[in-house]
């Protein structure tokens, strides 16, 4: 995924901070906002102060691939979340593409994680994909971004993959699941058991 700028034309800004907005709602740091739309970081920053009512969750950004491997849930999550966007960005710009496909997971998985089943209570009072707080996603949206960035099915010249995930098909619930290349594996995690 490319995250160089956006070049943003006249008639074109509108629709920009429209997704912006949308990125917002969905707890997306305002770094990533920029990084992926072009938008100025102060802009981006009011943006979350007059959406959100507080400031963009700061910290460092994510750059270890193996953090997506470490829970059967993840697994599944990163495996649903590249899915999305590999399918939206064949019609939409990246930054698009990503908040689309995380919109649409953050909907699909929206009473997985609570432990009595009730859905999210959105910021909004209507819609469970948007929630109060990052962490109430299984993988947040900056984790989504560098995700869908790093991953790739592309080989090396000596047939060693690019990215060193790969998604795989389950062999025997036929459910799709995140993995390491070199992971001998046929089952996904809950199958394995």
């Amino acid at each position: 995924m490319k995250t160089a700028s956006v070049k943003l034309a006249a008639h074109d800004r509108r629709d920009v901070q429209r997704w912006a907005e949308k990125m917002v709602r969905l707890c997306a740091r305002a770094c990533v906002i920029t990084q992926l739309t072009g938008l100025p970081s102060s802009e981006v920053r009011a943006l979350w102060q007059r959406i959100a009512g507080r400031s963009s969750p700061s910290g460092q950004q994510p750059n270890d691939l193996g953090w997506y491997l470490k829970t059967a849930n993840r697994r599944y999550h990163s495996a649903l979340i590249v899915q999305l966007f590999s399918r939206a960005k064949s019609t939409m710009p990246d930054f698009a593409a990503l908040t689309h496909a995380y919109y649409h997971y953050a909907r699909l998985t929206a009473s997985l994680d609570r432990p009595n089943g009730s859905l999210w209570t959105p910021i909004t009072g209507e819609d469970p994909a948007y929630r109060p707080n990052e962490r109430d996603y299984e993988i947040p949206f900056s984790r989504a971004h560098y995700l869908c960035q790093s991953y790739t099915d592309e080989k090396l010249v000596n047939g060693r993959r690019m990215c060193e995930l790969q998604i795989r098909r389950c062999a025997k619930c036929g459910g799709l699941y995140m993995s390491s290349d070199t992971e001998a594996g046929r089952y996904c995690p809950l199958c394995e058991h």
